[in-house]
């Protein structure tokens, strides 16, 4: 019965991802707002991992003997660790104090990926290579990353690709950087990338997570239009009525939108129901025969 009130059903036509004019449709505020909260999560459980993991490394060498070579090797691993920690709490402390669009803060979040990217992929390859070990494909933390940030990051798939290609490629850079410093001789600079296109082939799907969450967004977006008005969050609800905040889309004017609850009307075309829409349009007619600076004034019904 709610779709009967907002719109038709929906599936998968370019009406429910466009709007009229043949533009994509913008991703719901309050979703976007969400998805900020969740970068501040991510942040944050960033923070203790960065944090948590070299401890236990530590406990893990040190039971095994290996304590004098981890404590001169693990001496710029560990300010790796302590910056991302640092950046990934300022993070979470500015995404929840920021008074930001929502989309700038997602936007900052993917910087955040390439840059967490690029430590993991120095850190995977800092230690040396033992002697004679070939060149083989493997999967990284660096392609797990970049899917997890597509699933709960709302982002349009072509800066989804973009930028998982940039945060892909920072584990050449860390071969790179590890052949510069004499731990890692893995023959042809190619072979950084035949190495890691696992990876690069979890950037593909990470466009498709994108793909599908931008549609369901726009779909939502879809689904909340009623008329000339974009219908928001739930402000409140009664016995009979649900109350949505509302923008007119052409004249950009707030609005407080009144909807039967779906519940109340569920039995079709019995007495009730009827009975319920005869009250509900009895206070349309009642709230527009009031002309008071202290009442609300209705628009539309």
């Amino acid at each position: 019965m709610t779709q009967r009130l907002i719109g038709p059903p929906l599936g998968n036509t370019p009406a429910d991802t466009h709007t009229p004019g043949g533009r994509p449709r913008a991703q719901p505020t309050d979703l976007l707002q969400e998805a900020s909260r969740r970068l501040g999560i991510i942040a944050l459980t960033g923070a203790a991992l960065w944090l948590i993991s070299p401890l236990l490394e530590r406990l893990a060498i040190n039971s095994l003997g290996g304590g004098q070579i981890l404590a001169r090797a693990q001496r710029v691993p560990d300010l790796i660790s302590g910056v991302n920690a640092a950046i990934s709490l300022a993070l979470f402390a500015w995404s929840r104090r920021t008074h930001r669009p929502p989309r700038v803060i997602l936007d900052v979040g993917l910087g955040y990926l390439v840059f967490t990217s690029l430590a993991i992929a120095t850190l995977w390859h800092w230690d040396p290579t033992p002697h004679g070990l070939m060149v083989q494909p493997i999967f990284t933390w660096v392609g797990i990353v970049v899917i997890m940030f597509a699933a709960v990051l709302p982002t349009p798939p072509g800066k989804t690709l973009i930028v998982s290609l940039v945060a892909a490629s920072m584990n050449p850079i860390g071969m790179l950087i590890a052949r510069e410093r004499g731990v890692w001789d893995f023959g042809a600079t190619a072979n950084v990338f035949v190495m890691h296109y696992p990876d690069y082939m979890l950037v593909g799907i990470a466009v498709m997570i994108s793909h599908v969450v931008t549609r369901l967004g726009q779909q939502v977006s879809r689904a909340r239009e009623l008329g000339s008005y974009h219908v928001g969050e739930l402000i409140g609800k009664g016995g009979m009525g649900e109350v949505y905040r509302a923008t007119h889309r052409m004249l950009q004017r707030p609005a407080a939108i009144k909807l039967i609850r779906p519940e109340t009307i569920a039995r079709g075309d019995s007495e009730a129901a009827r009975l319920a829409v005869t009250r509900f349009r009895r206070e349309a007619e009642v709230a527009a025969s009031l002309q008071s600076p202290h009442t609300v004034a209705l628009y539309d019904f």
